[in-house]
């Protein structure tokens, strides 16, 4: 027979044991529940087009990332060398904004598997932010140059593009807003008369979050790297980027 101490701690032991269990039971449901919610959150883009170079059907972009410019990038998924497809011969593609050519493209991966190198198919001058134009925005140009007029227009691209943009541009609400000096190795300064920065967002050249306020009217960047980076202003619906240099 037990003792009765020996009954009692056993039975502390067990409510322990039994308490640990629910927390990380409750701990797995929370994060499935985020992770859940994030996926549910997830921007799509849907095409079809180009038949001759690669197949006849729907190709799905899932939301990758912000880039230095606050324009969203796509890509199909998965991403891994191996999915064989007439014509090109690999049908992984990947939608973003090219800052150099102030546009957004198509491009086909050329079959490494990492987009370092890429065939353009597809390109729009439309500079909507932060998704690509619809088919109804702008219009989007078959690279010639690289498809030889094989492709035609684009069959269909629908999910998560913008059919239209705000009668201001950004590039009018951009000339508004001033900041100095530049460049610069303690405070950037920043004046908007008449405008409402929601937020102002700090970004190095790779697309990394360096910094992220509400004041609107002053940046301490003496703790920052020196380089190269992207001043984002978060305006009502719409966004403005500027380039910095810091000291």
């Amino acid at each position: 027979m037990l003792h009765l101490d020996m009954l009692s701690a056993l039975v502390v032991s067990f409510h322990k044991e039994t308490r640990f269990i629910m927390k990380n039971i409750n701990l797995v449901l929370i994060i499935g529940f985020i992770f859940v919610g994030t996926n549910l959150l997830a921007q799509t883009i849907t095409l079809n087009a180009c038949h001759p170079l690669i197949e006849n059907q729907n190709y799905t972009f899932n939301q990758k990332a912000l880039d230095a410019t606050g324009r969203n990038t796509f890509e199909t998924n998965p991403v891994d060398e191996n999915s064989p497809c007439g014509g090109i011969g690999n049908c992984e593609f990947h939608i973003a904004w090219n800052q150099i050519s102030s546009r957004w493209e198509i491009l086909a991966d050329d079959g490494d598997g990492t987009f370092l190198n890429t065939y353009v198919l597809y390109y729009n001058t439309e500079a909507s932010s932060p998704n690509p134009p619809s088919l109804i925005l702008g219009t989007w140009v078959e690279e010639i140059l690289v498809t030889q007029s094989l492709c035609g227009a684009i069959t269909s691209l629908t999910g998560d593009v913008q059919d239209t943009t705000l009668g201001i541009s950004n590039f009018q609400i951009g000339n508004q807003i001033s900041i100095y000096p530049n460049p610069v190795k303690n405070k950037l300064h920043i004046t908007h008369p008449n405008i409402h920065i929601n937020n102002v967002v700090l970004y190095d050249v790779l697309g990394k979050l360096v910094l992220n306020t509400s004041n609107s009217t002053e940046i301490d960047v003496s703790n920052i790297n020196a380089g190269l980076y992207f001043v984002k202003f978060e305006i009502e619906n719409r966004e403005v980027i500027k380039k910095i240099i810091i000291e």
